[in-house]
């Protein structure tokens, strides 16, 4: 039973390691995609200018997945109040559906 529980733990954890890599190498990304942009339009860099080109792009983004985040939970809302899907079962799909668009 040990060694079950500790080979779970091994694989959880490889996906988790996975999972952070990812991010790091779509942040990275989007950084250096951001430094083109800013390059593209004239700033230099190691300047002010340069560096709220920077924040004013990340923060466009964070509000375009903020948006688009709240589009899905209303889009979910919607479907699920015009599905007509009754009884226990069917509620606790639409809830679960629900939590996870608008988590």
């Amino acid at each position: 039973m040990k060694k079950i529980f500790v080979l779970f733990f091994i694989i959880l954890n490889g996906c988790t390691n996975q999972n952070t890599e990812n991010k790091i190498n779509i942040s990275e990304k989007q950084r250096n995609e951001n430094i083109v942009t800013c390059k593209y339009y004239g700033f230099q860099k190691n300047t002010i200018e340069f560096s709220n080109c920077l924040m004013k792009l990340d923060q466009k983004r964070n509000e375009i997945l903020i948006a688009r985040k709240i589009l899905e939970c209303q889009n979910v809302r919607r479907d699920n109040a015009n599905s007509g899907v009754t009884g226990f079962w069917g509620g606790v799909l639409m809830g679960l559906r629900e939590n996870l668009a608008c988590d």
